[in-house]
């Protein structure tokens, strides 16, 4: 038995060693492939040659085998567009009940050149090469969608939505599987999926990874998503039909194909760009990337992770942006508010050395330095709107914005605004032949009035809901780390008692407006109604164009802060130019200069000829001045009757009382004792002509009731009016005729 066994041992050895002989011998060998067209794994040119993945691996295949001594040759030649059709032409069920197909017809090919996953029901029916890549199914969605940009299928489902598969695929009955509650539309090829997917059909194209990192870097309009599941191997399905040693040279080959990293050349070439190792960039990887921020891209350049460093190495970090207002910005700021105070101060200045002018002592100086208080006040808002932190806080200055600049503004307008009314008050009692006493206590006390509410409202707002800093992030990087925020004064319910501020400010601008109107045939010695019209005007222009530059700025503090701020100093530097301009020009030059009583008698005309023209249903007080008007006239006359009758006789007897004033500064020549005032001829009055300067100090004025006219010791009659104005110099005037 041992000669018989080994006897038949050494032919076992022979017929291996000559079968191996017989394999070297066979110097060329050509195999039938049939190719599959699936981009980038194998593509079909028009010439009719393949390009792509699995050509150039067969390309690389011929080169192994060159060095074992073969002549390799792949005839390449197309196959049915179907995966299983394709299959069913090598497996070794042909021509059964489950594979139809001829034999002649399965004997076409010896292998197919695609890319197939194994799985145990094909790995009965053929032949498999070694892995030569891994994949898994992934999602492409596009980037450029809005509302329905799902990263994952399990998104999807959740969301109910539609998905793209391969239609007729393993893949397909993988996903349909595995995410049933999803919709699905099937594709007949990649480049339908994508159409659809970019046309709305789809929200997310399923498909081979490597398959969708193909057409990710073709298209940048499309990226993988973070799908990764069902991971698969990729193999070529081969013919039991081309024997052992075939079989057996091309899985040494696809081997040699691995452990020399061909295939991870070819697939950086056709999936991912190959990058430079970490740590380094440039086109040949010598440069620097700092590892721990950034990674070179396809073209060496070092890619920052993260928006929080910068730099060509990524290695200088990126300091949040605080959105604070820029230091030139701050200094134009301060310029503004430093040209107002000074204003404010010369003005101050100027009423204190001009306080004895007549013009400066019928204006009021008083109430003129409670308007340059309100202006100092009001400009001081840009110090407080200048005042941030570039954390959360606090910042104390955010409630002394509203304060500063409310305030400032009633008391600025609300003094003019009482100057007017007491003006109005005393000049219609006149015109009434009334007595009118106006004390500077009544006209604090309309500007104290307006002041209150203001101070209310404030005080409600500090208390309830005061204004704090906050700070909000506007963009992070990938990590969640703030890149830009912006800081601002706000609180739940700000617009309410803004609201109420700007209802009380527009008030009193409106009733200021009406008074202006009923002032403006009284001369503007004795009322700023002309000038503080032009204020308004000159705000409401402000206004109509600050608030909407305001929009179009948004919430940019830089640009927010220098249009507010260049409102308040516009609107403060209007108000100084034209009160105190005004008043400065007509002292230096004596303009306007007109008396009390060419003034009274001036509005006295213009009211009768305004009711001349009112309607008869206000006959009453139509009749009572022009009766007024008519004593007015009677006393005094026009202008030519007064040039006349101050060359006449008769004129010697008519009296002018005028009180608390001193005579020496009228010239008024010889008075006597009338009624414990002195009294003055009217020859003198014809001496030193109309238009003398009353140093009267008109603001708004406590009226009295009208007085009955009087009857002297021999019984004639005689109208008279008296008007008492107490200000910063207290002037009393009794004008009598008989």
């Amino acid at each position: 038995m041992r000669p018989r066994f080994i006897f038949s041992a050494a032919l076992v050895l022979l017929f291996d060693v000559c079968r191996c002989d017989v394999f070297e011998l066979r110097k060329k060998l050509s195999l039938r492939a049939g190719v599959l067209h699936a981009p980038p794994f194998a593509i079909r040119n028009d010439d009719g040659t393949y390009a792509g993945f699995q050509p150039d691996l067969l390309d690389r295949l011929k080169i192994f085998a060159a060095e074992d001594g073969v002549d390799l040759e792949f005839v390449l030649s197309d196959a049915p567009a179907q995966y299983g059709s394709a299959l069913d032409l090598i497996a070794n069920d042909c021509n059964t009940t489950e594979n139809p197909n001829l034999l002649q017809d399965c004997r076409k090919f010896d292998l197919i050149v695609g890319d197939y996953y194994c799985n145990p029901s094909r790995s009965v029916r053929i032949d498999f090469t070694p892995t030569w890549l891994r994949t898994t199914m992934s999602g492409l969605k596009y980037v450029h969608r809005g509302g329905r940009g799902y990263d994952t299928m399990m998104q999807l489902e959740a969301a109910e939505d539609t998905a793209c598969v391969p239609d007729g695929t393993y893949l397909m009955n993988v996903v349909m599987e595995k995410y049933p509650r999803a919709s699905y539309y099937k594709c007949p090829s990649p480049l339908d999926c994508i159409e659809k997917l970019k046309s709305g059909t789809c929200a997310l194209y399923v498909d081979d990874e490597l398959q969708l990192r193909y057409r990710a870097m073709e298209d940048l309009d499309v990226e993988v998503g973070r799908d990764d599941f069902n991971t698969q191997y990729i193999v070529w399905p081969m013919s039991y039909n081309i024997g052992y040693n075939m079989s057996q040279a091309m899985k040494k080959w696809m081997y040699s194909a691995v452990a020399n990293a061909t295939l991870d050349e070819l697939y950086y070439t056709y999936f991912e760009v190959k990058t430079c190792p970490i740590g380094t960039a440039g086109e040949i990887c010598t440069d620097y990337c700092d590892p721990k921020h950034g990674q070179a891209d396809r073209n060496g350049l070092c890619v920052c992770e993260s928006n929080s460093w910068t730099g060509k190495d990524c290695s200088v970090e990126v300091q949040e942006d605080l959105y604070l207002i820029r230091p030139a910005l701050i200094a134009v700021g301060y310029t503004f508010f430093g040209i107002n105070v000074a204003l404010v101060m010369l003005c101050a200045l100027w009423l204190h050395l001009r306080r004895v002018s007549p013009q400066v002592r019928v204006a009021q100086p008083f109430f003129l330095q409670l308007v340059l208080l309100g202006v100092l006040v009001s400009s001081s808002t840009i110090v407080a709107l200048a005042q941030e932190d570039p954390g959360d806080g606090p910042v104390y200055a955010c409630m002394a914005i509203p304060w500063l600049y409310s305030v400032g503004f009633c008391i600025t307008f609300g003094t003019l605004f009482a100057k007017i009314l007491r003006v109005h008050r005393l000049f219609r009692a006149s015109a009434r032949m009334a007595r009118a006493q106006i004390t500077a206590t009544d006209t604090l006390l309309q500007i104290g009035k307006i002041l209150f509410v203001d101070v209310v409202i404030l005080s409600v707002w500090t208390g309830v809901d005061q204004l704090r800093w906050e700070r909000t992030v506007l963009m992070t990087d990938v990590y969640g780390n703030p890149l830009s925020s912006q800081g601002y004064c706000t609180s739940d319910h700000w617009p309410i008692f803004v609201g109420l501020i700007a209802a009380l400010h527009f008030g009193l601008l409106a009733v200021a407006c009406y008074m202006c109107y009923e002032t403006r045939n009284i001369p503007a010695k004795f009322s700023e109604g002309q000038y503080l019209s032009l204020v308004m005007l000159s705000n409401l222009q402000i206004f109509l164009i600050g608030i909407p530059v305001l929009v179009i700025a948004g919430t940019d503090p830089a640009s927010s802060f220098f249009v507010r701020s260049a409102m308040i100093f516009l609107n403060d530097l209007v108000v100084l130019g034209l009160i105190f301009g005004n008043l400065m020009y007509s002292v230096k030059t004596h303009r306007g200069d007109i008396s009390t009583r060419s003034a009274i008698r001036s509005f006295v005309s213009h009211e009768e000829h305004s009711l001349n023209h009112s309607t008869h249903s206000e006959g009453g007080q139509q009749s009572h001045v022009l009766k007024a008007s008519k004593q007015w006239a009677a006393a005094y006359g026009s202008s030519g009757n007064r040039r006349d009758s101050q060359e006449s006789a008769t004129r010697k007897n008519s009296l002018i009382s005028l009180c608390s004033i001193p005579p020496q500064e009228y010239a008024l020549g010889d008075c006597q004792n009338c009624e414990a005032n002195e009294t003055i001829n009217g020859n003198d009055d014809q001496k030193h002509g109309e238009d003398m300067q009353d140093e009267s100090d008109p603001i708004a004025a406590s009226l009295d009731s009208e007085q009955p006219p009087k009857t002297d010791a021999t019984g004639s009659s005689r109208s008279g009016v008296s008007f008492r104005i107490e200000g910063e110099d207290e002037l009393h005037a009794n004008v009598k005729a008989k």
